[in-house]
């Protein structure tokens, strides 16, 4: 990182773009924490006046195995488990819906993730009815579902369709049939229409990913990508991801050792993101979440208003209650943090016994009433005034985050209005930066330990020191992989 007010990127204060853009949420561990005490926790955690609440199913079965992905460590390929695995999560989901004094409340949005949600087939109906059937689940509910295009079949469609889904997305990430191969994605793009085909206007909003700054990736080559989707009649909603190393050993073994082609120069991958985000916007697109955008002439406004946008990644605020079910899943609520263990197979095992299979090195009970602070890069709604006052009125920011704050204003990264704090289009090039830096010390730490315990994997892995297979990927045992090397991991 360069020294501020210096001629970085784009003439910012950094050299580089973010290393992770997930995993801001986590804290320091616990060594003290108990599967009680946690869930004692959950119970107490309190419903504040400015409380929310959003669930996120997570599905851990997939077909690849995608270089790029931070959980292809703990995916599956065992689709048959699909029925018992949905009747599961939606156990684990009642369960802890029953455990929150939040139940009842307006639930704003669900979201069916993976891995391929679309490897449960029919059984997707299951959960669907399943939550539609919850207290506080209403036809203002969004409801989102991601899918893999070689994957998908008419029963799950139709089940989607049937729900009253809101969103599908799928990852196209590249065109290119070179870089697809890079990445370890099928070369061609033939099941595209066929799963447009399905679809067929039958789910309101239909988005598809990509990703910039893949190895092998050109300016010219990402922007021709985002053009040819910007165009293409079926899609109305766009997520365009920036590839980071942080969370992936597997792709940062195969940057360092030469496996992969070089990714082009720090100056064009931040031009890559500011052209970007330049074109969606200059097309009338608008950002409805982390890093997506839709078009607002292809989608009726009381769905487009249904869309929260980010995708359930974490709390927006202190007093959210994000509910997060399945392997590898992650809840945060006011004063908790809980992470569900990757493993398919153990995580089958505990919640059949009725137990919730948590991981607790990565589970908390520690009140971040900054949250709102340090997340609001990440929300399209930016940092709503009354939020940011109230945090200051309670004392939850410290007076480095404040200076922080008003130097990321004054170098153009964020905007103050009346209405309160929201990134300029700079600041979202440099998004995961903007995230990092206004959280507290102890706090980046853990997050800079996490990205460093990635690259110690990675480099492991070019070395040939670790063999890069797909449990490498799998963060919760990267301890048993740094001693198999003799690399300390990380306090």
């Amino acid at each position: 990182m360069s020294a501020v007010g210096s001629s970085g990127l784009l003439g910012s204060r950094f050299d580089a773009l973010a290393s992770n853009t997930i995993d801001y949420w986590m804290l320091p561990d616990d060594p003290s924490l108990t599967n009680h005490g946690v869930l004692d926790a959950v119970s107490a955690a309190p419903v504040l006046p400015d409380a929310s609440l959003q669930l996120y199913i997570h599905v851990p079965i997939c077909a690849q195995n995608c270089t790029f992905c931070a959980f292809t460590g703990a995916n599956s390929i065992s689709y048959k488990m699909a029925e018992r695995y949905s009747k599961l999560v939606m156990w684990q989901l009642t369960d802890l819906m029953d455990r929150v004094q939040v139940k009842g409340r307006h639930i704003s949005s669900v979201h069916i993730g993976g891995g391929s949600p679309d490897l449960l087939g029919s059984h997707v109906g299951r959960i669907l009815e399943g939550v539609r059937a919850l207290p506080g689940c209403t036809d203002a509910t969004e409801f989102s579902v991601e899918m893999t295009l070689s994957t998908t079949r008419p029963e799950f469609i139709e089940e989607l369709v049937r729900h009253d889904v809101t969103k599908a997305s799928f990852g196209i990430q590249t065109l290119d049939p070179d870089l697809r191969t890079h990445m370890r994605q099928p070369r061609s793009l033939t099941h595209l229409s066929k799963v447009l085909d399905m679809i067929d206007g039958r789910i309101p909003v239909i988005n598809a990913d990509l990703i910039t700054c893949l190895p092998g990736q050109s300016l010219a080559m990402a922007l021709d990508d985002l053009q040819a989707l910007i165009e293409h009649p079926s899609i109305n909603a766009i997520s365009s991801y920036l590839l980071t190393s942080g969370a992936s050993p597997s792709l940062i073994g195969g940057l360092l050792s030469g496996a992969l082609p070089e990714q082009a120069s720090p100056h064009d991958r931040a031009l890559m993101r500011l052209n970007t985000y330049g074109t969606l916007l200059r097309q009338g697109w608008v950002r409805r979440g982390t890093n997506t955008y839709i078009d607002p002439s292809a989608v009726p406004a009381p769905t487009l208003d249904k869309i929260s946008g980010n995708e359930c990644l974490g709390q927006s605020h202190h007093a959210a209650f994000l509910l997060g079910v399945g392997a590898s899943a992650i809840s945060s609520m006011p004063g908790v943090r809980l992470e569900q263990v990757s493993s398919l197979g153990q995580w089958m095992a505990a919640a059949e016994r009725k137990e919730h299979p948590l991981h607790l090195p990565k589970c908390a009970t520690v009140p971040q009433a900054d949250a709102a602070l340090w997340v609001f890069p990440l929300r399209h709604e930016g940092l709503p005034q009354h939020r940011y006052d109230w945090m200051l009125a309670n004392g939850a920011l410290d007076d480095e985050q404040v200076r922080t704050l008003q130097a990321l204003c004054g170098e153009g990264l964020v905007r103050h209005t009346n209405a309160g704090y929201e990134l300029t289009v700079l600041g979202e090039v440099f998004m995961g930066h903007l995230v990092r830096l206004l959280k507290k010390e102890a706090n980046r730490k853990a997050v800079d330990d996490y990205i460093g315990e990635g690259l110690a994997l990675g480099r492991a892995i070019a070395v040939g020191e670790l063999k890069d297979r797909r449990d490498v990927n799998n963060r919760q045992v990267a301890d048993l992989h740094l001693r198999e090397i003799g690399v300390a991991s990380t306090p």
